[in-house]
């Protein structure tokens, strides 16, 4: 029996896209991948989980304009619009930015606490007003695996 294939993020990094950079200064890892939902307003895991934990340093993975910093419920996010219109969303972020224009790899705050057990940085993208993964702009590569 050949078992099962599934793609697994292996959570390194290639040759960096010039335009997109890694939001924190450490390990390069993927703690949780992402899950497209059903419905627009099904249930889903519409971004990544980057390993990060509460204080690390966080840069704008993106040039754009500010086009939201604030508190969403008990977080702080911090949204970027690129040129293309495209919206990169951070969380949780203890902003030092709150409005105006950043460069990719710009200090923009600090990992705030609120998104996972343990840290992390989550980061999603919205092209054309659908949620897709950013893994291929931060070059995080996927391989199969043979289970079983």
């Amino acid at each position: 029996m050949w078992g099962v294939v599934v793609a697994v993020l292996t959570g390194l990094l290639t040759v960096s896209d010039a335009s997109w950079s890694w939001p924190v200064a450490h390990a390069h890892a993927v703690v949780r991948a992402f899950d497209a939902p059903d419905s627009p307003w099904g249930p889903g895991h519409r971004g990544i989980d980057l390993a990060a934990k509460k204080g690390d340093l966080v840069f704008a993975p993106v040039s754009g304009t500010i086009h939201f910093s604030g508190r969403v419920v008990d977080r702080g996010i911090i949204t970027i619009k690129t040129s293309e219109g495209n919206l990169v969303s951070i969380e949780p972020v203890d902003a030092l930015v709150t409005s105006g224009s950043v460069k990719a790899g710009e200090r923009i705050g600090e990992v705030g606490a609120g998104h996972c057990a343990g840290g992390c940085l989550h980061i999603g993208l919205r092209v054309k007003g659908e949620y897709r993964s950013p893994a291929h702009e931060l070059r995080v590569l996927t391989r199969a695996v043979l289970i079983g």
